[in-house]
Formats: C-alpha cells, structure tokens, sequence
C-alpha cells in the first residue's frame, strides 16, 4: 500500500484555530520535530478523523545579540492541495514577516515581478546577446518536462477528487513581502542532470523506501481495503480524504530524498531557499518566513540548528484539510 501511494506523495508534498507560540526558550535537540503533518481525531470519538494539520516550526539564534534584535525563523510546512480557508488562513499570517520566502521552480522575472510558473511558461523568445540574437535555454531533457507535467497532473487530480483547492490558485504571490527562493526549471534541470537524477530515479527511490518501511512495518498507513472502501462509500469525497490523510500523517519516506547527499528535489533546492534567507538577513530583514512543502522541513530544521546556529523554540498547527462528516463543505476552485 505504502508504494501505490507513493506516486501521490511526491506529487502533492512535494485552518483551525492557531494556537500561540511556546516560550521562546531553547528546546533540546531531540525535540526539534521530525513529523510536520498529524492527523487529529475527535476527542470524543478518538477513532473518528477530525482534520490533517500541517505545522509552523520556530528558530531563533544562539547569538543573544541577534536575539535580543529580534530575529526568527519560521519553517511554514505546505500541503499543496487544501481546504481554501487553509491558504487564506495562510495569507493572512504571511502579513505578519519582514519576507516570506517561498518554493516555486519557476522562471525568474528580470525585472523584479513574481516568476512565471511552470505551466504559464511562455514560448521561448528571441534575446540580443552582443551582436546575435539568441534564444534563452530551456531544458533539452523531454523527460523533465513530462515529469513537471506529471506532478503537475497529481496535483490537479488529486484537487479534484478530494474536493480540495490548489495552493497556486490562493496563495497571494504577489504581496509585497513575498520573496522567490527555488530554482528555475533550467536550474532545477541541470542539476538534476549533474547528479545523475531523474524523475524516474527519483520515483524508484522512493518506491524502494516505501517498501522498506512496509516490510519493517513502520508505518499504520492506509491499507488496500480502506482504499477500497473509501472508493464506494457513499461519501466518497469525504472517505478518500480520510484515507489520504492518514497516509500523509504517518509516511516519513520523503525523509530520505534530504541530507548531506540527498538530491535535487529537498537538498539542492533547500540549499537554495537558505542561501536566500542569508541575503534577507543581510538586508536587515528580522521575521523570515519559509514557506516549503512539509517534506522539507525536516533537511531545513537540521540546517538551522548546524549550520546557522540557531535554535527551535516552538511549534503550531494550522488545518489543512477539514474530515469532520456532516460539515458544509466549502467552496473551491
């Protein structure tokens, strides 16, 4: 079950009541989080699903006189596809930072504008470069492209058999404290080339992980016949979420795409958003926002506390998505 999942997670992972941040004291470094996604239950029936909730982790330096500035990092996991009160819920909290930086691979706009996602991406046109007249590089690999297309695909599908709305269609990019921290697809897909990747290695990873988790039986994840189930319930929407939910809360198989070696798609790209919130720091900027798919977070919390000195002070919760039965569901695009 593990592995027919598998293929989803990659391609979407890739709001209640907000509860107030913990005393901002230094935890130990085995309660810096390792689950970014939980799944809570009714209190007063503990086996009925109540929402899937994605958290908002909290740095702050060791050095005291950065500290006493002010200075916090927040790591803003994202589930790409959410209840629409989820990204505006969202939204409004992104107010709050001197920069939100935020994963898009996505052309970058020389003139400073948000870039340009990947499935708006225009016809390559022709630029002066000296004398010639050249064309900008895009990636040569047709299996990038089918891959982008791929993701890009489970997430559109996923939206709309979960009765879900897609992040890129609500989160506002456009505020003027949002800042672009990923690659562009050129980026993205050179380095995948430089390391070896590929869409279809990448998929392989992970489906050889999601195998070994199932044999060592690490996981109480979704089985076939809730899937089955879910499929002719009456609810179906409702069922199939649930169902999603459980495996989202309980998968830790995207754990092994970060690290030291990691590839492409958690480290490289990591590397890239932090060296991006060195240069808002830089420029003065205090209350630094990341807001990355909730894979990530785990590679980013381990690179705050080693290589930015910094440490975790607390965490909360924000609902995704709405499981409650018999609930109004709310309106999406």
């Amino acid at each position: 079950m593990t592995v027919r999942w598998t293929g989803w997670l990659l391609g979407l992972a890739l709001v209640g009541a907000v509860h107030g941040w913990a005393a901002e004291e230094a935890k130990p470094a085995s309660d810096v989080p390792q689950k970014f996604i939980r799944m809570m239950m009714n209190p007063d029936r503990l086996r009925v699903p109540q929402s899937l909730d994605t958290s908002i982790v909290r740095f702050v330096p060791t050095d005291e006189k950065l500290a006493k500035a002010g200075v916090t990092v927040d790591l803003i996991g994202a589930i790409h596809i959410g209840d629409k009160a989820y990204f505006q819920k969202l939204n409004n909290s992104f107010k709050k930072y001197d920069a939100l930086l935020y994963e898009m691979v996505a052309e970058k706009d020389e003139t400073g504008g948000a870039p340009s996602r990947w499935k708006d991406r225009a016809e390559p046109s022709l630029k002066p470069s000296g004398d010639e007249v050249v064309a900008p590089s895009v990636p040569e690999d047709k299996g990038f492209e089918a891959g982008m297309t791929v993701i890009g695909g489970m997430q559109l599908g996923a939206k709309d058999m979960l009765g879900l709305s897609f992040q890129l269609d609500w989160i506002d990019y456009d505020a003027p404290n949002m800042v672009h921290a990923d690659m562009s697809p050129e980026e993205f897909a050179q380095k995948m080339k430089d390391r070896g990747e590929s869409f279809f290695t990448l998929f392989m990873q992970l489906f050889m992980e999601g195998l070994a988790q199932q044999r060592a039986n690490k996981q109480g994840g979704a089985n076939d016949l809730a899937l089955l189930f879910a499929f002719f319930s009456s609810n179906r929407e409702l069922a199939l979420k649930r169902v999603m939910a459980q495996q989202f809360a309980t998968t830790d198989i995207f754990n092994s795409l970060g690290g030291e070696k990691g590839t492409t798609i958690i480290t490289e790209r990591n590397l890239i958003a932090l060296e991006v919130m060195r240069e808002q720091l830089s420029k003065g900027k205090k209350r630094i926002g990341i807001f990355y798919g909730a894979g990530h977070l785990a590679d980013f919390s381990r690179r705050l506390v080693d290589d930015f000195g910094m440490k975790f002070t607390g965490e909360k919760w924000v609902e995704a998505w709405d499981l409650r039965a018999n609930t109004r569901r709310r309106s999406r695009k």
